[in-house]
C-alpha cells in the first residue's frame, strides 16, 4: 500500500523505476479545443454549427451540411506568460512560438437519386491539438525557506521500495547527496545534510522547467445528410506526439557557513515521441431550420510512445568536492487517453436558406471528460515484463484524477460579408486534489471574418487563464508545498479558405 501511495505522490515528481508518471497522461489528455480562426473566435463551440473543417475534430457530421467544397490553411502564434509563486515568491516567465493551425480540405457532393441520402461529404485535415512550448520558473529565494529537501523525496523512494532505482534515488546516493550507513544488526542508516540543515535552518530552491514539442493530428472524415434533417458523421483520426521537456531543480544552504551542505541539483531530460489513433463519431439533428442539436463521442486515443530519458545529479558538500552521476533510459510503452461525450446546440438567426438573409447564430457545447480513464500499457513484446510497475502507476492515475465537464459557448453576427464573433470556454478541473492540487482554465475568444465570391479569411483571437500547480517533489514522510501557476497566455490565428 505504501508503494501505492508512493506512485500517487509522482503526479508532478521526478520519475521513479521509468520515465512514465500520472503527470505524463493528464498532459496528453487535458487539451483545449482548437481549429479554424472562425472556430476559435467563438470559443470552439463548433458542436452543432454546420459546415466548418475544424468540426472533423469535434463532431463530423456538420461537415455533412457541405454541397460543395473548401480548401483553408491556417496558423498563427502563442504567447504565453505565466507567473508561479512558490512559498511567498513570484516569478514571471515569457514564452513564444508560432503553429501551423487546421489545415485541409472538404469535398461536398449532392445526390441526385430519389432516396433519402441527399448529399455526403468527404474531408482530410491536420490540426495542432496541443503545443508544449513552455517555459516556467519558481524560486523560494529572498522568501521563506524551505523545511524539507527533495534528499527526503529520495529516503521517502529508497524506504518504500525497500532499495534504490536507478534514475533517482541510486543518483542522489552515488552523488552523496544521501549517504547511506550500515547499523551492528544489518540494516541501512539513511541520512542527508541537506535534510539536516532543512530542519535546523531551512534551504533555497528553485526549479526552471523548459518544455517543447506539439501533438498535431491528421485526420479523415466522412458524412451523410439524410433528408436535410439528420447528419452523421466518422473521423479516423491519427495523432503525431512530440514532447520535450529538461526540468532543473536546484537547493542549496543560503548562508556560506561550514555545516556540511553546500549545494544538490537533480536535472533531467525528457523527449517522448510517439503516434496513435483514435474514432469519432457524431450526428447533428435539424429540430428546426434554425435549431440543431449535436452529439459526438470519441474513443480514447491508443497511443504507442518512446521515452528517451536522461537523468542526472549532483552534490557540494563542504567537505567533498563537487560530485555527478547520471543514467539515460530508452523505453518503449503504450498509453491510452480518456474517452470524451460531447452535446451540443446552434440556434441560427435569419434566414438560413438565403445567405444574403443570414444573422449569424449562437451555438455551445457541453462536454464530458474521464481523465481518470488513461491507462499506461506494455508493448507487446514487453507484455508481462513491467506489470509491477504500471499497475500502481494506473492505480495512481485513478487516485490522482477524476471526470471534468467542460462547456464552451459562442456567437457570430453577420453583415453582409462582414462576420463578427466572440466566444468563451471553461475546462474544469482534473484533479481529486491529494494535496491542494486543482486546475482550471478560462478563455475569452472573439474575431472578425471577411467572406465573398468563393474567398474568405478570418482572424482570431483568444485570452487564456490558467490555474495549475506544479511540485518540486512530494513526501509520504513530512509536508510539501507546490508552486501555484497562474497562466495569461494569447494566441492569434488567420485562416485563408477558398471554394472548390
Amino acid at each position: 500500500m505504501k508503494k501505492i501511495f508512493l506512485a500517487a505522490t509522482l503526479v508532478a515528481a521526478y520519475t521513479a523505476s521509468q520515465a512514465q508518471t500520472p503527470e505524463d497522461a493528464l498532459r496528453y489528455s487535458w487539451l483545449q479545443a482548437s481549429g479554424t480562426a472562425r472556430s476559435q473566435a467563438i470559443g470552439n463551440a463548433n458542436g452543432a454549427i454546420g459546415g466548418e473543417i475544424s468540426t472533423i475534430f469535434s463532431n463530423p457530421a456538420n461537415i455533412g451540411f457541405y454541397k460543395t467544397g473548401d480548401f483553408v490553411i491556417s496558423g498563427g502564434g502563442n504567447f504565453l506568460n505565466n507567473n508561479s509563486t512558490y512559498l511567498g515568491v513570484s516569478q514571471k516567465e515569457n514564452q513564444s512560438s508560432g503553429f501551423l493551425g487546421t489545415t485541409g480540405f472538404v469535398l461536398g457532393k449532392p445526390s441526385y437519386g430519389g432516396g433519402s441520402l441527399k448529399s455526403s461529404a468527404f474531408g482530410i485535415a491536420i490540426n495542432r491539438l496541443a503545443d508544449f512550448n513552455n517555459r516556467v520558473v519558481y524560486t523560494n529565494k529572498g522568501g521563506q525557506l524551505s523545511r524539507t529537501s527533495m534528499a527526503d523525496y529520495f529516503i521517502d523512494d529508497i524506504v518504500a521500495n525497500n532499495g534504490t532505482n536507478e534514475y533517482g534515488s541510486e543518483l542522489a546516493v552515488q552523488s552523496g547527496w544521501i549517504k547511506e550507513t550500515q547499523k551492528p544488526n544489518g540494516d541501512i542508516d539513511l541520512s542527508s545534510a541537506a535534510v539536516d540543515l532543512a530542519i535546523a535552518s531551512g534551504l533555497e530552491q528553485r526549479q526552471v522547467i523548459a518544455t517543447n514539442g506539439g501533438i498535431t493530428e491528421l485526420a479523415i472524415a466522412g458524412a451523410a445528410n439524410l433528408n436535410d434533417r439528420v447528419f452523421l458523421g466518422g473521423t479516423i483520426g491519427i495523432p503525431m506526439l512530440r514532447y520535450g521537456a529538461t526540468r532543473q531543480y536546484t537547493e542549496q544552504d543560503p548562508e556560506t557557513t561550514n555545516n556540511g551542505f553546500d549545494a544538490a541539483w537533480f536535472d533531467d531530460d525528457l523527449i517522448t515521441k510517439g503516434v496513435g489513433i483514435n474514432v469519432k463519431a457524431g450526428v447533428v439533428f435539424k429540430a428546426t431550420d434554425n435549431l440543431r442539436l449535436g452529439f459526438a463521442a470519441h474513443s480514447p486515443t491508443f497511443y504507442s510512445l518512446s521515452d528517451s530519458y536522461v537523468a542526472t545529479a549532483g552534490a557540494n558538500l563542504d567537505d567533498v568536492d563537487q560530485q555527478n552521476t547520471s543514467k539515460e533510459l530508452v523505453y518503449d510503452y503504450n498509453l491510452n487517453t480518456p474517452y470524451k461525450f460531447m452535446g451540443s446546440f446552434s440556434l441560427l438567426f435569419g434566414n438560413v436558406n438565403d445567405v444574403n438573409s443570414q444573422k449569424g447564430f449562437i451555438s455551445g457545447d457541453v462536454e464530458y471528460v474521464n481523465y481518470m480513464a488513461s491507462n499506461f500499457r506494455t508493448t507487446r513484446d514487453d507484455r508481462g515484463a513491467n506489470n509491477d510497475y504500471f499497475r500502481p502507476l494506473n492505480n495512481a492515475i485513478d487516485n490522482a484524477y477524476k471526470g471534468a465537464v467542460n462547456a464552451r459557448l459562442g456567437a457570430e453576427l453577420k453583415f453582409n460579408t462582414i462576420a463578427v464573433r466572440f466566444g468563451g470556454a471553461y475546462y474544469g478541473n482534473p484533479y481529486k486534489n491529494i494535496a491542494g492540487e486543482k486546475g482550471e482554465l478560462v478563455q475569452g475568444t472573439g474575431g472578425l471574418g471577411y467572406r465573398n465570391k468563393g474567398f474568405f479569411i478570418d482572424l482570431g483571437y483568444v485570452h487564456s487563464f490558467g490555474k495549475d500547480v506544479l511540485f518540486p517533489y512530494r513526501l509520504t514522510s513530512n509536508d510539501f508545498f507546490p508552486a501555484q501557476i497562474k497562466s495569461n497566455n494569447s494566441r492569434v490565428l488567420l485562416t485563408l479558405g477558398f471554394k472548390i
